[in-house]
């Protein structure tokens, strides 16, 4: 199984990596032989369609990475042994961070628990397992990461990394809540310490533009890869974009709706100014070039 794909900007014109950990769907078959739960509902924890929503980004002057794989198997948005311990038999040979409140969730870097508060595994799987799937899958997607944000750091003197993701709607997760209240985008910079406040501000207006309501760091305020790319200090700068699903699709049936293709234009255009303005929003900060 092809691990992720790297869609590349001719030309590159900006040192922006737009990333779709989660955008993967397909499986290993050792996985789906130790689990107990139907595929359907595992993809229904993913955010589908995200990385179709960007894949304009090549054309503003960007690169797009993306996960092959569902995060259900593996979730490269957690630190590699986020994990509960509970999960596994044998020899826990390395130190866990067992007590993050993704993991209490059910939701670590191997996840417990699905989308619906359902077990996925039949019953605990070996510790080896988790470390061959840690080494196998999770590792070379953040040394590829790494290795595309950094590659050139020096010459555009700085990286922005848009980790792009999707969150369920009100309705489809059944609230007792109004859907009015829910916000249309989420954008996670960890409280302003992630990226300079001109990138975020920058986003915010932008989706603001088009009507769509715009909340900040609560419930998601960015994850590993937001905390692990970010140095505003250095110039390297990480935000979080969640959308909410219904937004673009219908979440029971996972397919696309008719506003899918607007909520395209309006991403498609965000590429686009953040190409054009991307070394103004650095210098607002103080720090050029």
């Amino acid at each position: 199984m092809k691990l992720y794909s790297v869609n590349k900007a001719n030309p590159k014109t900006n040192n922006i990596l737009y990333n779709c950990p989660h955008s993967g769907e397909e499986f290993p078959s050792e996985f789906l032989n130790l689990i107990d739960i139907d595929k359907q509902t595992l993809l229904l924890s993913g955010d589908s369609f995200v990385d179709k929503l960007f894949d304009e980004v090549v054309n503003n002057g960007s690169q797009l990475f993306k996960n092959h794989f569902g995060r259900s198997f593996i979730d490269t948005n957690r630190s590699a042994y986020e994990l509960d311990p509970t999960m596994f038999y044998g020899n826990i040979s390395s130190p866990l961070l067992s007590e993050s409140a993704k993991v209490k969730l059910g939701y670590g870097s191997i996840a417990r628990l699905a989308y619906n508060r359902k077990e996925i595994y039949k019953d605990k799987i070996p510790f080896s397992y988790a470390q061959k799937v840690i080494e196998q899958y999770y590792n070379p997607v953040h040394e590829k990461l790494g290795s595309l944000i950094n590659e050139d750091h020096e010459k555009f003197g700085y990286s922005l990394l848009v980790d792009c993701h999707s969150m369920p709607s009100y309705e489809f997760l059944d609230h007792k809540i109004s859907s009015t209240k829910q916000p249309d985008i989420i954008l996670g910079d960890l409280h302003g310490t992630s990226c300079h406040s001109a990138i975020t501000h920058f986003v915010t207006n932008h989706f603001k533009k088009y009507d769509l309501t715009v909340a900040h760091n609560t419930p998601f305020a960015g994850g590993y890869n937001t905390n692990h790319y970010s140095d505003p200090a250095s110039n390297r700068h990480a935000i979080q974009i969640e959308i909410k699903k219904s937004l673009y699709m219908d979440e029971k049936n996972r397919s696309l709706n008719k506003y899918f293709e607007p909520l395209k234009i309006i991403i498609s255009a965000l590429c686009y100014h953040l190409d054009e303005n991307i070394n103004a929003l650095i210098s607002q900060n103080g720090v050029t070039k």
